[in-house]
Order: structure tokens, then sequence, then C-alpha cells
């Protein structure tokens, strides 16, 4: 009996310890796609097609960017401010004050995030750890493009529209100039080789610039005027209106077409998925161009910017581990869906939540508390038996 109601008791107390031990992270468990709105910042499970949260925030956001290790999100409005969002408790933490209006984010290796202020032509440098703001030198004009990656600790700016292209060290804030044929319309970074890819108009072409020599190693000229351009692990995604081309060192070759005109891409981190974003919707496409899902937000939720966990697309590691190498050049990887997405059930709740990995590890240090309590309970009665 006694030892009944010890385990009862240890029964009883471990559920809210290991509340205690996986805390808020389970909100954590179900984003891995973030929609800058008019509604405010959607996080979205995009391999069920879900809108899981909406953070409501007064001026809408714009522009987003997560920190390398994806536990904060960092959040633009077009004001003289930063708004962080920690994702474990999706929690909207204070304002951080800028020089000037921010109009774009890209957030590189290190602990320093980059936003652009075309009106002051500068940046603004944050270090997430005390939200310390320092101003950048001046660029050659009114910066209000910009890309980063986690993976490389430089950052590509440039003016919409100009020609000169500025890569940024923020650890150092230093600065190196180059130029590029053309009115460049869109940025991206090469994920894999320490590129900026410069999508430009008149000529239309995709220009790979190295980051470390400034030199254009491949020009590739483009079908129509690009809008966007995203780097997947196995090839370049530039938009242009609703088609998408996959672009490599030689040539632009048709991947999709889009449900409307394009407004911004993102790739997911493993660099299988596309995410497009349009008028009302976001259409979500594998490296090959098959369209996986559409997840339709209407138009009081019309995507201006999107920013995808740094930990792998829901899509993507629902069918295998995330790669640690980038797939050969024409490898689809694992994502393969042919079905249509499902509707998000308590049984798919309850995989998603079994599989996170705090509340796995959780579990086994509950079990660990379990045991400890009936060896402990055994041993008093058997201090019990021989005391009588």
């Amino acid at each position: 009996m006694k030892i009944a109601r010890a385990i009862a008791t240890s029964s009883a107390l471990a559920p809210l310890l290991l509340a205690g031990l996986v805390g808020p992270a389970l909100a954590n468990g179900v984003g891995d796609l973030y929609i800058a709105s008019p509604a405010g910042v959607l996080e979205v499970r995009v391999s069920t097609s879900t809108v899981v949260s909406t953070i409501s925030l007064l001026p809408a956001p714009q522009s987003l960017a997560f920190t390398p290790d994806g536990k904060t999100l960092y959040v633009g409005s077009g004001g003289a401010h930063l708004t962080p969002i920690d994702i474990e408790t999706l929690g909207v933490g204070d304002a951080i004050a800028t020089p000037g209006p921010v109009t774009a984010l890209a957030f590189p290796a290190g602990q320093i995030l980059v936003g652009t202020m075309p009106l002051r032509r500068t940046l603004a440098f944050v270090t997430v750890h005390g939200n310390n703001v320092v101003e950048s030198a001046e660029l050659p004009g009114p910066g209000n493009l910009i890309a980063g990656d986690r993976r490389d600790p430089r950052v590509a700016v440039a003016e919409a529209g100009a020609s000169w292209l500025d890569v940024v060290d923020p650890a150092t804030s230093t600065a190196k100039k180059t130029t590029v044929a053309g009115e460049i319309r869109a940025l991206a970074i090469d994920r894999q080789n320490g590129g900026a890819l410069v999508a430009t108009a008149n000529p239309d072409a995709l220009v790979r610039v190295d980051l470390t020599t400034l030199t254009a190693t491949w020009t590739v000229p483009l079908p129509d005027t690009p809008v966007a351009v995203a780097a997947l692990a196995s090839t370049a995604i530039v938009a242009g209106g609703s088609d998408l081309w996959a672009v490599g060192q030689k040539k632009a070759t048709a991947l999709a077409t889009t449900r409307d005109a394009v407004v911004s891409m993102a790739a997911s981190d493993e660099g299988s998925v596309l995410h497009v974003a349009e008028a009302g919707a976001v259409e979500v496409f594998d490296d090959l161009g098959k369209l996986q899902r559409t997840l339709e937000l209407g138009a009081d939720r019309g995507p201006f910017a999107l920013a995808a966990v740094p930990a792998g697309s829901s899509l993507y590691l629902g069918h295998g581990a995330p790669q640690t190498a980038a797939p050969a050049v024409g490898t689809p990887g694992a994502l393969v869906t042919q079905k249509p997405p499902p509707t998000g059930t308590f049984v798919d709740t309850a995989k998603d939540v079994a599989g996170y990995p705090p509340l796995q590890g959780a579990a086994a240090v509950g079990l660990a508390i379990l045991i400890g309590y009936w060896l402990i309970a055994r041993w008093y009665d058997k201090r019990l038996k021989q005391g009588s």
C-alpha cells in the first residue's frame, strides 16, 4: 500500500515536472514559416497548411528576420524601431529604437541584426544581447535591398534600380563596393559558396558576385524582368511576374508558374522547399517545381514578407531526417507529396508533440523520476518492516 501511494504521488507529480521542463517551448513545435501580413505575424505549419497563431502588431509588419538559432524573430514595421518576438512563448518584447525608419532586415552568421535605413542612407546594426544599436557609415545610395544567410557573416546591400552593391561585415563595420551591369531588382545569398545572387533589369539577368573578391563569377540572361530571387540548395530560383526559373551557371530553365504575381520568396533552411508569397496566399514548391501546398490567407492577411525558421521545413522534415550537406544538383531530396494537405487532427497534433525533441528529453527525465520514487518507496517499506 505504501509503495502504491508513493508511486501514485510520483505519477501525479510527473506531469507537473514534465510541464516545467518543457515549459513554453511547445509553442515552437508547430511553426516553421512566419508571414508578415496586415493582420500581424502569422505562424504557419506548412505540412498541415495551418495558421497556428497570429501575433498582432501595429503598425502592420513589413519585414522579418530570424536570429541564426531560430529563437527570436525580429520584425520591422517601416518605422524607427524593431520588435523582437520570442518564438518559444510568442511573447512580444520591447521595441528597439533605431536611428531612422527600417525598411528591410537580414541576419547573417553572428550576433548582429542588420536593417536598411534608406532615408539616412545607412544601416542599423543591432546586437541581440543588450539590443545595442550602431549606425553604419554612409552607403553609396539609399539602400533598400538586403540579403543575408545564417551560414555567412556578411550581408549584401543594394538600392532598387541602381547598379551598386555593397558587401558588409557587421562584426567589423566594414563594407566593400562593386557595381553590376543593369538595375538591381532583388538579392539573395548563395548559401553554399559565399556569393551574392543579384537579379537585374536592363539587362534582365541573374549575376553571381563572389562576396570576397567582388567579381562576377557568372551571368545568366533571364526570359523576363525579375522581381525576386531565392537560393535553394540545388539551384537559384528567380521569379518574374508569375513565372519561376531555375538558374544555374549557364542558363535559366522554366520551373513553375504561380497562381498570381510573385510578391516575395523565401527558401526553407535546408534548401529543398520554396515559399512564394502572392496576393492572399503562399504557394509552396519543391526544388523540381512541383506545387506541394497552397496556404490560403485571404486579402486581409495578404503576405508582405516571409521568414523560414532555421530548422528546416515541416514539409521536408516530415519525410525524412534533415540533410547535413546540400543535395546534388537535380536531386529532389526527401520532399515528395502528391496527396492533398491534411486538415490537422488530434492524432496529427499528438504526433507532432510526441516528436518534439524537448518533450522527448523531458519524458526521459520524467521516467527517471518515477523509477527513483519507486526505489525510494521500496527502501522505505523495508526500513519500516525491519523496525516493526
